[in-house]
């Protein structure tokens, strides 16, 4: 079974890249910076994209679109980074609100999001994106990756979230005992 992925603060295709050799197919890219645009085009020429992630709702819905399985994305990390100012959700940069809002305009059956592992950190922040996605019928798991154990030569932890539907036991699909 092949899902289609929206990709949010898609950067230059890193996340989608990996998605697409699982298997899946992106179908939509949203990403702000114009260079990281340009990559994306270079690579992924035939999907569609979209320049901001806080109008991307109203872009997916402007004409006939496939379905959308699975949104995945990085909302920006400085509000919760050490190399950013750590204001947490008070940053006006904290864009989950902005990703919770394509979620509620594609009602994906799942989502993938990746961050800084100092996000569990700012308990606020952490606490609404779950209480989110679970009042949108989603079980949420997380865990934290780093780098060196896929075999770069540093440690950089980044915090994975998965969200499926509430009630499944395994999401189907998504690797998981495949």
């Amino acid at each position: 079974m092949s899902l289609n992925v929206l990709s949010l603060f898609a950067g230059i295709g890193g996340l989608d890249l990996g998605l697409e050799r699982a298997g899946m197919t992106t179908v939509g890219q949203v990403e702000i910076d114009p260079y990281c645009r340009s990559v994306l085009t270079r690579h992924f020429p035939e999907v569609p994209r979209h320049d901001d992630v806080r109008t991307a709702a109203a872009w997916w819905r402007s004409r006939p679109r496939p379905r959308v399985d699975l949104v995945c994305g990085g909302f920006p990390c400085q509000p919760f980074s050490s190399a950013g100012r750590r204001r947490g959700i008070g940053d006006p940069r904290w864009g989950w609100p902005w990703m919770r809002d394509v979620l509620d305009a594609v009602r994906p059956r799942y989502v993938l999001i990746e961050n800084v592992a100092a996000l569990l950190g700012y308990v606020e922040a952490f606490s609404i994106v779950f209480d989110d996605l679970s009042r949108r019928g989603f079980a949420v798991e997380w865990s934290v990756v780093s780098a060196c154990v896929v075999g770069a030569p540093h440690p950089r932890r980044r915090l994975f979230v998965l969200a499926y539907p509430d009630g499944v036991d395994e999401p189907a699909g998504l690797g998981v005992g495949d």
